[in-house]
């Protein structure tokens, strides 16, 4: 490896450390807000702890490789070249003889060796973090929620029960507390209590209610009505939580499975819901392919505008390189298919931002030691 190649190498990895740092601090705070807000509707926020908030930000960076490496690749090359201008290192390497064409080489590489990691991030690492993001949102701490613990003032569902907790008194006891037990027959018995307590016995945890109301569900037009002193049922056990997004869950090759499958079930149903679940998994194809390959294209568009860039400062590195995110975006979004297409025309249509990208930026790099 030659000098310049090192030299340019260990320019970019300081800014694309803090842009890293920076841009994932962003993303996750976002995606630690969408998950909580989903998690509260089943956990107490005092039983969300800051482990589990470190937990969720751990496992939500691999499913945002896809967006992180590249974004932070680009702002680390924008913001190098700029540097480097403000400097007249750029106009000194000039003077000495060596192209930009050679300042860009080392870039370039690194970008498609930067695709290649997000590849297998996104086939390997994605799956295991939103599996295991999965069994700690929907499992883990849904089923650590005991009926003590529930807010007071809202009907909750809990296990086969719909409950309500009037209010708590400090040493645990539940006031005014309403308790629909389904039966068989899509009906529900009713308790109503003053008080009640959980307790837990052997692994077994009871709801004990005192002085409350019984009625049973209808049955031949007939409510019966029983008052006890004490009325002791079983706590239902917790169920966890509907998986949501499983396609983010699966591997490139689990996702080709899926594909051919529902392609099979709607070619036979021709059904609507069926041509939505194809279109999803077409797109979530899609993106895999073309995600990772943003590494390259950034890289190829930025690494020529970065060189050229004269001594603007960092204002105008950030926002040229805000300039170039905001534009893939944005065809990203022009050329999403809107309705149901063959696997590779949705392939194709993806890898529209790149290849407009990698277009513009070869036309770039072909100039960029003109004047």
């Amino acid at each position: 490896m030659s000098l310049v190649t090192r030299y340019i190498l260990r320019q970019i990895w300081v800014p694309a450390l803090i842009a890293s740092v920076v841009i994932s601090f962003i993303l996750v705070a976002g995606a630690i807000q969408n998950e909580i807000k989903a998690l509260l509707k089943d956990v107490p926020i005092a039983q969300i702890t800051l482990v589990d908030i470190s937990w969720i930000s751990f496992y939500s960076l691999p499913t945002l490789a896809g967006f992180l490496l590249p974004v932070t690749f680009l702002m680390a090359i924008m913001l190098t070249f700029g540097r480097m201008a403000q400097h007249s290192e750029v106009t000194a390497l000039k003077a000495a003889g060596i192209p930009l064409k050679r300042l860009l080489l080392p870039v370039i590489l690194m970008g498609v060796a930067l695709s290649g990691v997000c590849f297998f991030a996104q086939d390997i690492g994605q799956p295991w973090a939103h599996q295991r993001l999965n069994q700690l949102l929907r499992s883990d701490l849904p089923l650590r929620v005991s009926i003590d613990m529930l807010p007071t003032g809202v009907m909750h569902e809990y296990g086969d029960w719909r409950i309500y907790v009037g209010s708590k008194d400090p040493d645990g006891t539940l006031k005014d507390i309403v308790v629909l037990q389904p039966t068989a027959d899509g009906q529900a018995n009713a308790f109503y209590a003053e008080s009640a307590r959980l307790v837990k016995q052997n692994g077994v945890s009871t709801l004990e209610m005192q002085r409350g109301h019984y009625i049973q569900a209808e049955k031949k037009d007939i409510v019966p009505r029983t008052t006890f002193e004490i009325g002791k049922r079983a706590v239902p056990p917790l169920h966890p939580r509907e998986n949501e997004g499983e396609r983010k869950g699966m591997t490139m090759g689990e996702l080709f499975a899926t594909e051919r499958d529902t392609a099979e079930k709607y070619e036979k149903t021709k059904a609507i819901p069926v041509e939505r679940d194809l279109r999803a998994v077409r797109i979530e194809l899609a993106h895999r392919f073309s995600f990772p390959l943003m590494c390259l294209a950034v890289c190829v568009v930025a690494a020529p505008i970065g060189a050229r860039t004269k001594r603007a400062g960092r204002s105008y590195s950030f926002a040229s390189g805000l300039a170039i995110i905001v534009a893939y975006f944005v065809i990203t979004k022009v050329a999403e298919p809107r309705g149901l297409l063959p696997m590779g025309t949705v392939v194709l249509l993806t890898q529209l931002p790149n290849v407009v990208l990698c277009f513009l930026g070869s036309l770039l790099i072909w100039r960029v030691d003109r004047v």
